[in-house]
């Protein structure tokens, strides 16, 4: 497996994590007064599997006060580096077609015509790109029609679009949502709807969920105004189900990864499946969709630079066995990011 550097934020397991700080602070201090760098890091580590892991079992496992943990958490919070958030289903949006709209921009600003983009529901993440194309935008439909009107209809309609390359999504292969995008906004996006497995109580919860999800039961049954019982069943039964997984989401500039990139790959006939076999596995490739028409693959790429970018995708992903081409879309900014909804893989 090849691994990006670690970023601030992230550790690996790679030892116990009550044994790695109290080998850290030494027998002679109290484990409160350890490097906060690291309680950060862990913290993250530990959120990120289980999101509403209590104050009390991350101090046990953390080998520090619950005081601690609280303070660490409240100004990884307040500092925009850690959100803990209900990843939900994207399938409950009720738009089960994923297409990627690449766009040339022409007699306006690129950034103005991604803010125009970014108030379409149906755009999950909208980047403005250097490299072959000006904005890359990533869309649901309901269906294949609804994605031929939103190619044929809504994008020509924005001023400044110019031309538009479309790639519809065939298969979404890897989807790893640890890392995103914070906005001052939560981004607009189709309403979730009730279906066979959730109903208007459960997407409620979700609501409350999405925005902070490590609320305490007690907190959603009181504004929900139903018991803390069922709202602990409710979850209990969404999580079994895979409506949505509770984690921790970190920012991408604010975790020190401040680069990343959407590639295009071309394959060589018969080769897509180990070319996926070979970036699955890898840290720095957070997405893989398998496309139709003009590429095989479209991925996201992270880094801590676009120097490191840049060489990554230069010397490592270009060089993979049966890879024809890669065009590589720097992002110069991320307008929108709808990281709370994601596919499950």
């Amino acid at each position: 497996m090849v691994r990006p550097a670690e970023p601030e934020g992230v550790v690996r397991d790679d030892a116990p994590r009550t044994q790695l700080l109290r080998d850290r602070d030494g027998p002679h201090h109290a484990p409160d007064a350890i490097d906060r760098t690291l309680i950060d890091r862990l913290l993250i580590d530990r959120l990120r599997r289980n999101g509403r892991e209590t104050n009390r079992l991350l101090a046990v496992q953390l080998g520090v006060s619950e005081v601690t943990v609280a303070a660490r958490l409240r100004r990884l919070e307040d500092t925009g580096r850690l959100r803990v958030t209900a990843l939900t289903d994207i399938r409950l949006l009720q738009h089960s077609q994923l297409a990627f709209a690449m766009i040339d921009v022409s007699g306006r600003s690129a950034y103005d015509v991604a803010a125009d983009l970014a108030r379409m529901p149906e755009a999950m993440s909208v980047t403005v790109c250097t490299g072959r194309f000006d904005v890359v935008a990533t869309l649901l439909g309901r269906d294949r029609r609804h994605i031929g009107d939103l190619f044929g209809t809504t994008l020509p309609s924005i001023p400044g679009v110019a031309n538009i390359h479309g790639c519809v999504a065939l298969d979404v292969v890897k989807f790893d949502s640890s890392w995103a995008v914070f906005a001052p906004e939560t981004p607009v996006t189709p309403s979730p709807q009730a279906n066979g497995n959730v109903d208007e109580l459960d997407l409620a919860i979700i609501g409350l969920l999405q925005i902070n999800g490590r609320r305490s039961n007690r907190e959603l049954a009181a504004q929900l105004g139903v018991s803390e019982a069922t709202v602990r069943g409710r979850i209990k039964s969404m999580l079994s189900q895979g409506v949505f997984r509770i984690q921790a989401v970190c920012d991408l500039a604010a975790a020190g990864m401040s680069a990343h990139a959407i590639l295009g790959l071309k394959a060589a006939p018969g080769g897509v499946n180990a070319l996926v076999g070979a970036l699955a596995p890898r840290d720095d490739v957070t997405q893989i969709n398998l496309v139709l028409h003009g590429f095989d693959l479209i991925a996201v790429m992270i880094a801590p630079d676009r120097d490191t970018l840049l060489a990554t995708v230069v010397e490592q992903i270009s060089v993979l066995p049966g890879l024809l081409g890669v065009q590589t879309l720097c992002s110069s900014s991320t307008v929108k990011h709808a990281y709370a909804w994601t596919w499950m893989v």
